[in-house]
């Protein structure tokens, strides 16, 4: 997955915090509206970061039903966030805490050059899920002094010591992960997926031992556990109900019971109730199961992703970062691409191919648009413009995948950027015009005929 800028939830405005309380559930009414016509795209931009919202389009045409389990899918990804912070790092949850009881609670001066800074490192901090950046992996580097922070820190009786407190001004950590060639890549990341003392040597010899029961099927060893030493002896730390993260997965597990209860259809029910197992006991082969399961539920017009998944942020690629992507069909693109697939043989027909390369019965390829309802973990702030899993290539080979465009993110890119690059390269006014008044319009139909026709065109002869 692709990641940029981040994104915010319209409907809830910028997720920078995620306040939450135990008051028992209202009744709930269903919601009309999430879109308008003057929407701004634009919020904020500091360092390298460029702040966006996006809208909903299709709540609207949602069942309550419906809503509420987009609702608890969100709920249920919010709950991991901070899965994701520690993940990260082992000290980003003990900063950030520090850092918003500073922020939430100093009443001193804030028109210095010192305070803007402290508000431009914490924005950062939480825009990457911590202080490493979300794309290089370099720690962040603040532009304010360690006495200036402690000032802070004693203007607001907030503690953070030792190595918590030195880390952000020294050269300790500075990397994320390092994939460099040449070095104990384990060793030399910050990321908190291996104990202290773990290596390289270690993580490889560790699953070289590890079998599966059907090697056809090979499990995805490391994939929701830590791997440390305990008195010389490596051992996993599962990420599991009454494990590691056990009170975050309980609550996950608390809201994705709920969204069962009104799932769309049996196939999604059945799937997330897999979810709900494998989140209990962290069994490998249950999540396989599960994948199996939210592979072929592909009717209703809800889909998520939830769980521990990408492995791009373990250098040895074995540990997945915890992430969540609610989406909602996108009727409108739906109704469009299945015009398109219907005539995917007129289009065949007509294509200036070769009549050797030109097939005779065109099926038109399936591509799915969707757009985002909620966000969370690795998927957030800084979000991916599309989905393709499951990750097991056996999965992908016997029964398929998965594959979506996230169109409201897209859409919120392409409102958001300035027209100086166009006018720059445009050939006249007209060719300006044009492009302003139907550009994003050919975007979208040019990508619609490369997925729908494109991909189904064509034979070797």
């Amino acid at each position: 997955m692709k990641k940029t800028f981040f994104i915010a939830m319209a409907m809830s405005g910028l997720l920078f915090f995620s306040c939450k309380d135990n008051k028992p559930e209202k009744d709930v009414a269903q919601v009309e509206n999430t879109t308008s016509a003057e929407f701004d795209y634009n919020v904020e931009t500091f360092g390298d970061v460029k702040v966006l919202r996006y809208q909903i389009p299709g709540w609207d045409k949602l069942s309550l039903k419906e809503q509420k389990l987009v609702y608890y899918l969100s709920q249920a990804g919010l709950e991991g966030r901070d899965i994701m912070w520690d993940q990260n790092y082992r000290y980003n949850l003990t900063i950030r805490k520090a850092l918003e009881n500073v922020y939430t609670n100093y009443k001193g001066d804030k028109t210095t050059d010192n305070w803007k800074n402290f508000e431009i490192y914490l924005k950062r901090v939480w825009f990457s899920n911590g202080i490493h950046h979300h794309y290089s992996n370099d720690k962040l580097k603040p532009e304010f002094s360690s006495e200036y922070l402690k000032q802070l820190l004693t203007d607001t009786n907030t503690a953070l010591e030792g190595e918590a407190f030195e880390v952000i001004f020294n050269d300790m950590d500075s990397k994320k992960v390092n994939q460099a060639k040449g070095v104990d890549n384990v060793a030399e990341s910050a990321v908190n997926f291996y104990g202290p003392n773990v290596t390289n040597k270690d993580v490889e010899s560790f699953y070289a031992r590890k079998k599966s029961p059907n090697p056809k099927k090979p499990l995805s060893f490391g994939l929701n556990s830590k791997l440390v030493k305990e008195n010389g002896e490596l051992k996993e730390l599962v990420y599991k109900s009454g494990g590691l993260y056990g009170p975050a997965i309980d609550k996950i597990i608390g809201w994705l019971e709920k969204a069962k209860t009104v799932a769309e259809n049996q196939a999604q029910g059945d799937a997330i109730g897999l979810l709900i197992e494998y989140y209990k006991t962290g069994d490998l082969q249950t999540w396989d199961d599960y994948n199996v399961a939210w592979t072929a539920a592909t009717e209703g017009n809800i889909d998520y992703i939830n769980s521990f998944i990408e492995v791009y942020n373990d250098p040895l690629g074995y540990r997945g970062s915890y992430e969540t992507i609610v989406q909602i069909k996108d009727f409108d693109m739906s109704e469009k691409m299945a015009v398109l697939s219907e005539n995917a043989q007129w289009f065949e027909d007509n294509s200036p191919l070769m009549e050797a390369h030109k097939k005779k019965n065109v099926v038109g390829v399936t591509y799915k648009v969707v757009n985002v309802a909620g966000e969370a973990g690795d998927a957030s702030p800084s979000t991916p413009i599309g989905v393709n899993l499951p990750n097991a290539n056996w999965i992908r080979a016997a029964v398929g995948s998965k594959s979506v465009s996230l169109g409201n993110i897209i859409e919120s890119y392409n409102n958001a950027g300035n027209t100086g690059r166009l006018k720059e390269f445009v050939n006249d006014s007209t060719e300006l015009e044009l492009e302003e008044k139907y550009g994003k319009l050919a975007d979208k139909l040019h990508t619609a005929l490369h997925e729908v026709i494109g991909h189904a065109s064509g034979q070797l002869n």
